[in-house]
């Protein structure tokens, strides 16, 4: 039996509802092999990021180098990346390791608006990883910030999602997690978009969402699915997660039964 082997790079959550323990409850769920680098270690609960410790310099390189010459991963996935030497790592292992299926979650803030990753590390962020990713997965107020423009309506996904995949990207999926309206999802392959459709149960909100969506995206694309397949199984899955998210703390619920 060939194992699927999955690698997430990003943030420790004390909570498990978002970061890398998130993405190895999605990973084991979904049956494929998940291990993870942290990128820094958060302070939070489910009310908010109260503060942030990173590694020392160059820990996130040395544990790639570890890792990768002893084990081939299938897909890796990056989260939270916190500073730009962590991005210039990640790049120097996707290039030395020939690794094909990247996934960039590309996280600038927590859902309380706490900056984790540093304004420097932004333009090396779409300059040195967005050309070697297979595909990236904003959200919508990720998409804001890394293209300037203000989006208010699905013409102006159309037009975020041509800049982001001129930066480089095979397919660029901008989650809709955040619009007023219906929480649809708008991928762009460079020819064609192609929505995905979710429906906002309203007085919920939630923390990790959006790490789970990507977890199972880079999940299904490990056990061979195609983008726009891994894409729509991964939407089912996170459609119903959300439907049983549960209550842990005194803020924000969790997605704890998945399907």
């Amino acid at each position: 039996m060939k194992v699927k082997r999955v690698l997430t790079i990003a943030g420790s959550d004390p909570t498990a509802g978002a970061g890398l323990q998130a993405d190895l409850r999605v990973f084991n769920q979904l049956g494929v092999y998940g291990m993870a680098i942290p990128t820094a270690i958060t302070i939070q609960d489910t009310k908010g990021v109260k503060g942030i410790a990173a590694l020392p310099s160059g820990a996130v390189k040395k544990q790639l180098d570890t890792l990768l010459n002893d084990i081939k991963i299938d897909t890796l996935k990056t989260g939270m990346l916190l500073t730009k030497e962590n991005i210039l790592a990640i790049e120097s292992a996707c290039r030395r390791y020939k690794i094909k299926n990247l996934i960039i979650d590309p996280i600038i803030k927590s859902g309380t608006g706490v900056a984790l990753l540093k304004k420097d590390a932004v333009s090396f962020l779409k300059e040195r990883l967005f050309p070697l990713a297979l595909i990236i997965t904003p959200n919508i107020n990720e998409a804001e910030a890394l293209t300037g423009i203000k989006i208010k309506d699905e013409k102006d996904v159309i037009l975020a999602a041509k800049i982001l995949y001129k930066m480089g990207p095979r397919y660029v999926l901008i989650k809709g997690g955040h619009f007023k309206k219906e929480p649809n999802d708008f991928l762009y392959d460079g020819r064609s978009f192609r929505v995905y459709k979710g429906k906002r149960i309203k007085g919920i909100k939630l923390h990790g969402a959006g790490c789970v969506f990507s977890a199972a995206i880079t999940a299904y694309l490990a056990k061979g699915l195609s983008v726009t397949g891994a894409v729509g199984e991964a939407k089912g899955f996170i459609n119903k997660a959300i439907k049983r998210a549960v209550v842990i703390g005194k803020g924000r619920k969790v997605l704890y039964k998945m399907p």
